[in-house]
């Protein structure tokens, strides 16, 4: 994210909004300990089409997002249960 944010219902629902049968799909999402992401599994069947479907949404119009593939992890925020 552009700016920090502080539930991570936001990132719900622009994943559900861009790719909603995919997010169904989508398990452990944890917040980045600093508020400008998170991170969450794709099933492998998915992650190309998943990325596909981003890839497309950011480069045809402004957003305050993106979508990468994790290459390591970030540091996290301690997991709550809530919202997983």
């Amino acid at each position: 994210m552009d700016k920090p944010f502080y539930a991570v219902s936001l990132v719900w629902n622009i994943l559900r909004r861009f790719a909603e049968k995919i997010s169904q799909n989508i398990k452990g999402m944890r917040t980045f300990k600093d508020n400008q992401g998170a991170v969450f599994d794709v099933p492998a069947g998915d992650a190309e089409r998943f990325e596909d479907i981003f890839e497309n949404e950011t480069t045809s119009r402004p957003t305050d997002f993106k979508i990468s593939r994790a290459t390591e992890l970030p540091e996290l925020k301690e997991d709550t249960g809530y919202g997983n």
